[in-house]
């Protein structure tokens, strides 16, 4: 008899184990959706952050639901994006980010698709110049902020600004070191809390002698980069537009 409720019992595990394996031989995705987000008009590389506060592609795939569950990726600091792990099916794609929002296009991914999408952004951040490394160890910088587009719904005040500095080149609001960085607020970007900016928007200059706290006695590269937000949110997330980055040298004291 015991014989008997062991023989059943590893009948039991083997069947569960086939089972296990048998929905375990779907076929991996691999299709791939890859592209850029450029500025419209000017072709320039969409400037964002890695992550929830960077862009976010929402894929739905509709070949077996209407109400699918999304499938959510995100872009590179540089508005590129590389998904090469994607089921073959017809899909509904929104795009979001610091950038009048897109509508929702249907596609087929089969193989390889490519897709550029031209964007306005809600704020257009330039260096005006190159970064200044000045005798006392500090950087000086100049930035131009203007809006990305005509459209009155996004065009709202400054919020906020940051001189973000990291020691990598990854750098924003998603990494960036609070000792050398520097916070803005609207008066030092030139504009009043409530302004809105005119069409030549608003030049200034940032020193990181108010960071809080100087940059080492030793020799260093670090990267800076530029971001400013309004109030206008999407998908409950206040995002940065942004500058490229750039790469400044700090000399030993």
């Amino acid at each position: 008899m015991r014989n008997t409720i062991l023989y059943i019992a590893l009948s039991l595990l083997m069947f569960l184990g086939m089972a296990s394996c048998a929905d375990d031989n779907y076929p991996e995705p691999k299709e791939t959706f890859r592209g850029k987000f450029v500025e419209k008009g000017t072709n320039k590389p969409f400037q964002t952050a890695i992550g929830n506060t960077g862009v976010r592609i929402r894929m739905m795939e509709y070949s077996w639901s209407d109400t699918p569950q999304p499938y959510d990726f995100n872009c590179k600091m540089d508005g590129t994006f590389n998904n090469t792990k994607i089921f073959k099916g017809e899909y509904g794609i929104i795009p979001s980010g610091a950038f009048v929002p897109l509508p929702e296009e249907k596609m087929t991914i089969s193989g390889t698709v490519e897709k550029t999408y031209e964007v306005e952004p809600i704020l257009k951040i330039e260096w005006d110049g190159e970064p200044v490394v000045n005798t006392d160890r500090t950087v000086t910088v100049k930035v131009k902020v203007t809006y990305g587009s005509d459209n009155a719904t996004y065009q709202k005040p400054l919020v906020e600004g940051w001189l973000f500095i990291s020691e990598t080149d990854y750098v924003g609001d998603f990494s960036y070191s609070p000792n050398y960085s520097v916070k803005c607020d609207p008066a030092k970007m030139g504009v009043g809390a409530s302004e809105i900016l005119g069409p030549n928007g608003t030049t200034f200059t940032i020193n990181t002698s108010s960071a809080s706290k100087s940059f080492p006695d030793y020799a260093r590269k670090y990267f800076i980069r530029f971001g400013v937000r309004t109030s206008v949110t999407f998908d409950a997330t206040n995002r940065y537009n942004y500058t490229e980055v750039k790469e400044v040298s700090i000399p030993a004291s």
